[in-house]
């Protein structure tokens, strides 16, 4: 009897030690990382909400980008047209060298 009990008990940890992540991945496709993103004249500017998920998603803005500003909660990865990769972490801005259109980006929750 005292077997069965001590083999409940670790199957009930277990099970609760996996289904851990799978809330953390919930609350990350709830966060929307909130970007800007920086012309070389202070008026040129867009922002955008990401999720962040992993998951790639387009951006449809000719401008050309000089820095991307993100505000915090999330790691952010842009691609640009000319193939340029900016990395984002944290709520900070970071330069686009060469400046240039973003095409795609991607985020995940930190």
């Amino acid at each position: 009897m005292q077997i069965f009990t001590v083999a409940a008990a670790i199957a009930l940890l277990a099970t609760q030690v996996c289904s851990a992540p799978a809330s953390t991945k919930a609350e990350a496709r709830n966060f929307q990382a909130q970007i800007r993103f920086n012309g070389a004249d202070p008026d040129a500017f867009f922002t955008l909400s990401a999720r962040t998920d992993g998951v790639s998603f387009p951006i449809y803005n000719p401008l050309s980008i000089t820095s991307i500003t993100l505000y915090g909660g999330a790691t952010c990865t842009f691609t640009g047209i000319d193939g340029s990769k900016t990395v984002v972490v944290g709520a900070s801005t970071v330069p686009v060298g060469p400046p240039q259109t973003q095409v795609s980006g991607v985020c995940d929750a930190l």
